[in-house]
């Protein structure tokens, strides 16, 4: 598990999440650059302090498969990933104060499909990014 790896898929899940959402979310009301500038803020502290602890754990409960068909592995660490992101955007619910409102299908289903969204954004660049390291590292 490469730290440095992890936190620069951080940094750019980050910047492509809050382009990703801004361009979605843009509407008459508000625009691209409002929407630029709100969700970085929000998705910072999240992707930081959320999707990076849970991707490490993911990423050492998931190093035990690592030998075994790779198909299955990437699929496995997608779920894995989804479902990472479905958990931590509750934790964030749970955090900003929901209590039992956390049940509410309804209000909390955009927030959770956001996780979802940012968890394979993350996961995406991740395989990237280490198949990309790996091939450097063998050229040289």
């Amino acid at each position: 598990m490469n730290l440095g790896r992890k936190l620069l898929t951080s940094l750019l899940t980050i910047i492509i999440f809050s382009l990703a959402a801004s361009l979605v979310s843009m509407n008459d009301t508000y625009n691209f650059g409002f929407y630029i500038a709100v969700y970085p803020i929000y998705a910072t502290p999240l992707i930081l302090l959320i999707g990076l602890p849970l991707s490490i754990l993911l990423d050492f409960l998931l190093s035990k498969m690592r030998g075994a068909n790779h198909a299955f592995y990437i699929f496995v660490k997608f779920i894995g990933y989804a479902c990472a992101g479905f958990v931590g955007m509750n934790i964030f619910v749970l955090v900003m104060g929901a209590g039992k409102d956390i049940f509410n299908f309804r209000e909390n289903s955009p927030l959770t499909l956001h996780g979802v969204f940012a968890a394979m954004i993350f996961v995406l660049i991740d395989l990237g990014l280490e198949a990309l390291f790996k091939a450097r590292k063998k050229k040289s």
